[in-house]
């Protein structure tokens, strides 16, 4: 999955004029979070009562790339 993410954002920066993709994944769930960390992605911050999930109010991790 990370390797297809990476692709994805190679061709993004090569073929387009984006310069920034941000990551919001839920804070509690590990696995997509690790996604992000694995595609390259950097650790911005954690947002803190950002989504609104099954009754609860959650918190989310942001991650972003910069085009070199």
């Amino acid at each position: 999955m990370a390797d297809a993410v990476k692709q994805a954002c190679d061709f993004a920066f090569e073929d387009t004029d984006i310069i920034r993709i941000v990551d919001e994944s839920f804070a509690y769930n590990a696995g997509s979070c690790r996604v992000p960390e694995k595609a390259g992605f950097v650790y911005e911050g954690t947002l803190r009562s950002n989504a609104f999930k099954n009754g609860n109010i959650i918190d989310m991790k942001m991650y972003a790339m910069v085009k070199q």
